[in-house]
Protein backbone atom coordinates (compact mmCIF):
# COMPACT_ATOMS: atom_id res chain seq x y z
CA UNK A 1 0.00 0.00 0.00
CA UNK A 2 1.07 3.58 -0.54
CA UNK A 3 1.00 6.57 1.24
CA UNK A 4 -0.92 8.42 -1.80
CA UNK A 5 -4.73 8.75 -2.83
CA UNK A 6 -5.53 6.22 -5.57
CA UNK A 7 -8.02 7.97 -7.68
CA UNK A 8 -8.08 5.94 -10.51
CA UNK A 9 -9.45 3.44 -8.48
CA UNK A 10 -12.78 4.39 -8.32
CA UNK A 11 -13.02 5.22 -12.22
CA UNK A 12 -11.58 2.09 -13.36
CA UNK A 13 -14.60 0.46 -14.31
CA UNK A 14 -14.79 2.95 -17.40
CA UNK A 15 -11.25 1.76 -18.19
CA UNK A 16 -12.29 -1.79 -18.13
CA UNK A 17 -15.51 -1.31 -20.06
CA UNK A 18 -14.27 0.91 -22.92
CA UNK A 19 -11.20 0.03 -23.69
CA UNK A 20 -10.56 -4.36 -23.12
CA UNK A 21 -11.63 -5.09 -26.32
CA UNK A 22 -8.56 -3.42 -27.70
CA UNK A 23 -6.53 -5.50 -25.49
CA UNK A 24 -3.39 -7.42 -27.01
CA UNK A 25 -3.63 -5.36 -30.62
CA UNK A 26 -0.53 -4.13 -31.64
CA UNK A 27 0.38 -0.52 -32.75
CA UNK A 28 -1.74 0.93 -30.17
CA UNK A 29 -0.82 5.01 -28.53
CA UNK A 30 -2.20 6.41 -25.86
CA UNK A 31 -1.71 9.76 -24.22
CA UNK A 32 -1.95 10.72 -21.10
CA UNK A 33 -1.86 14.19 -19.60
CA UNK A 34 -1.37 13.84 -15.94
CA UNK A 35 -0.54 10.63 -14.94
CA UNK A 36 0.32 11.32 -11.23
CA UNK A 37 1.70 7.80 -9.47
CA UNK A 38 0.88 5.65 -12.68
CA UNK A 39 -2.29 3.80 -11.37
CA UNK A 40 -3.93 4.10 -14.67
CA UNK A 41 -0.41 3.80 -16.66
CA UNK A 42 0.09 0.30 -14.97
CA UNK A 43 -3.32 -1.01 -15.25
CA UNK A 44 -3.36 0.20 -19.12
CA UNK A 45 0.47 -2.00 -19.62
CA UNK A 46 -1.26 -4.79 -17.52
CA UNK A 47 -4.79 -4.90 -19.76
CA UNK A 48 -4.40 -3.28 -22.82
CA UNK A 49 -1.34 -2.38 -24.45
CA UNK A 50 0.17 -5.82 -24.14
CA UNK A 51 1.76 -6.05 -27.44
CA UNK A 52 5.16 -4.94 -27.42
CA UNK A 53 4.38 -2.80 -30.13
CA UNK A 54 2.44 -0.60 -28.08
CA UNK A 55 3.27 2.69 -26.74
CA UNK A 56 1.87 4.85 -23.85
CA UNK A 57 3.40 8.35 -23.31
CA UNK A 58 2.49 10.07 -19.78
CA UNK A 59 2.77 14.02 -19.54
CA UNK A 60 3.51 15.36 -15.91
CA UNK A 61 4.67 18.01 -14.50
CA UNK A 62 4.79 16.00 -10.52
CA UNK A 63 4.66 19.52 -9.11
CA UNK A 64 1.08 19.25 -8.13
CA UNK A 65 -1.56 22.37 -7.79
CA UNK A 66 -3.01 24.90 -5.88
CA UNK A 67 -6.11 22.19 -5.44
CA UNK A 68 -6.49 21.50 -1.60
CA UNK A 69 -6.20 17.58 -2.55
CA UNK A 70 -2.62 18.18 -3.33
CA UNK A 71 -1.34 20.63 -0.73
CA UNK A 72 -0.34 17.66 1.70
CA UNK A 73 1.23 15.70 -1.15
CA UNK A 74 5.19 15.22 -2.21
CA UNK A 75 5.31 15.54 -5.59
CA UNK A 76 9.01 14.84 -5.57
CA UNK A 77 8.10 11.41 -3.86
CA UNK A 78 4.98 11.02 -5.96
CA UNK A 79 7.62 11.13 -9.45
CA UNK A 80 9.75 8.69 -7.71
CA UNK A 81 7.10 6.38 -6.47
CA UNK A 82 6.20 6.81 -10.12
CA UNK A 83 9.12 6.22 -11.93
CA UNK A 84 9.56 3.00 -9.33
CA UNK A 85 6.40 1.41 -10.82
CA UNK A 86 6.93 2.63 -14.71
CA UNK A 87 10.27 1.37 -14.87
CA UNK A 88 9.58 -1.98 -16.24
CA UNK A 89 7.52 -1.42 -18.99
CA UNK A 90 9.75 -0.02 -22.06
CA UNK A 91 5.97 0.97 -23.97
CA UNK A 92 5.80 3.86 -21.29
CA UNK A 93 7.47 7.08 -22.46
CA UNK A 94 7.76 9.68 -19.35
CA UNK A 95 7.72 13.40 -20.15
CA UNK A 96 7.79 16.02 -17.27
CA UNK A 97 6.48 18.40 -18.78
CA UNK A 98 3.16 20.87 -19.02
CA UNK A 99 0.86 19.54 -21.51
CA UNK A 100 1.00 23.07 -23.13
CA UNK A 101 4.66 22.54 -23.70
CA UNK A 102 3.45 18.51 -24.84
CA UNK A 103 1.27 19.70 -27.84
CA UNK A 104 3.20 22.80 -29.20
CA UNK A 105 5.94 20.25 -29.73
CA UNK A 106 6.78 17.74 -32.84
CA UNK A 107 3.89 15.30 -32.29
CA UNK A 108 4.29 11.97 -34.87
CA UNK A 109 1.38 10.32 -35.37
CA UNK A 110 -2.14 10.36 -34.10
CA UNK A 111 -3.66 8.36 -30.60
CA UNK A 112 -6.15 5.44 -30.41
CA UNK A 113 -6.83 6.97 -26.79
CA UNK A 114 -6.20 10.23 -24.84
CA UNK A 115 -6.78 10.39 -21.33
CA UNK A 116 -7.12 13.79 -19.57
CA UNK A 117 -6.25 14.31 -16.29
CA UNK A 118 -3.80 17.18 -15.41
CA UNK A 119 -4.37 20.71 -14.63
CA UNK A 120 -8.22 20.79 -13.78
CA UNK A 121 -8.67 24.45 -14.09
CA UNK A 122 -11.26 25.22 -16.77
CA UNK A 123 -8.92 26.99 -19.55
CA UNK A 124 -6.64 24.42 -19.23
CA UNK A 125 -8.74 21.38 -19.42
CA UNK A 126 -10.18 23.11 -22.83
CA UNK A 127 -6.95 24.05 -24.23
CA UNK A 128 -5.91 20.18 -23.24
CA UNK A 129 -9.46 19.12 -25.16
CA UNK A 130 -9.25 20.73 -28.33
CA UNK A 131 -5.35 20.15 -28.63
CA UNK A 132 -6.17 16.60 -28.32
CA UNK A 133 -9.17 16.03 -30.34
CA UNK A 134 -6.54 17.37 -33.17
CA UNK A 135 -4.20 13.96 -32.42
CA UNK A 136 -7.11 11.68 -31.74
CA UNK A 137 -7.85 8.83 -34.62
CA UNK A 138 -11.16 8.56 -36.22
CA UNK A 139 -12.73 5.70 -34.19
CA UNK A 140 -10.28 6.61 -31.32
CA UNK A 141 -11.24 7.55 -27.53
CA UNK A 142 -10.76 10.47 -25.57
CA UNK A 143 -11.75 10.14 -21.67
CA UNK A 144 -11.55 13.57 -19.49
CA UNK A 145 -11.48 12.92 -15.99
CA UNK A 146 -13.60 14.73 -13.13
CA UNK A 147 -16.15 16.33 -14.83
CA UNK A 148 -17.93 16.44 -11.45
CA UNK A 149 -14.86 17.64 -9.49
CA UNK A 150 -14.75 20.72 -7.42
CA UNK A 151 -18.66 21.58 -7.89
CA UNK A 152 -17.89 24.10 -4.47
CA UNK A 153 -15.80 25.81 -6.19
CA UNK A 154 -15.71 28.88 -8.70
CA UNK A 155 -16.93 26.99 -12.02
CA UNK A 156 -12.99 28.65 -13.57
CA UNK A 157 -11.26 26.55 -11.25
CA UNK A 158 -13.29 22.85 -12.45
CA UNK A 159 -13.05 20.82 -15.76
CA UNK A 160 -16.85 20.79 -16.49
CA UNK A 161 -17.25 24.20 -17.64
CA UNK A 162 -14.69 23.52 -20.38
CA UNK A 163 -15.81 19.80 -21.04
CA UNK A 164 -19.64 20.93 -21.85
CA UNK A 165 -18.29 23.85 -24.15
CA UNK A 166 -15.89 21.34 -25.73
CA UNK A 167 -18.92 18.88 -26.40
CA UNK A 168 -21.06 21.46 -27.73
CA UNK A 169 -18.45 22.80 -30.34
CA UNK A 170 -17.81 18.82 -31.60
CA UNK A 171 -21.78 18.10 -31.09
CA UNK A 172 -21.95 15.15 -34.34
CA UNK A 173 -18.58 14.70 -34.31
CA UNK A 174 -18.43 11.67 -31.96
CA UNK A 175 -20.17 9.17 -29.71
CA UNK A 176 -20.50 9.64 -26.02
CA UNK A 177 -19.92 6.61 -24.02
CA UNK A 178 -19.98 7.75 -20.71
CA UNK A 179 -21.30 10.74 -19.20
CA UNK A 180 -20.84 10.23 -15.50
CA UNK A 181 -17.60 11.20 -12.91
CA UNK A 182 -15.86 10.90 -16.05
CA UNK A 183 -17.12 11.83 -19.58
CA UNK A 184 -15.64 9.60 -22.51
CA UNK A 185 -16.33 9.83 -26.37
CA UNK A 186 -15.19 8.07 -29.33
CA UNK A 187 -14.45 10.22 -32.53
CA UNK A 188 -16.52 9.57 -35.19
CA UNK A 189 -15.01 7.86 -38.39
CA UNK A 190 -14.87 10.68 -41.53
Amino acid sequence: MTQFPNWFAGQQYNFEAQLAHLNGKPDLRFLQIGAYTGDASVWLCENVLTHPTCVLIDVDTWAGSDEREHQAIDFERVLKYYEARITKYQKVIRLKMTSDKYFTGEIAGKFDFIYIDGDHTSAQVERDAYSAWKLLKDGGILAFDDYLWGQDLPPDTTPKPAIDNFLRTHTGEYTQLVDSYQVWIKKNDN
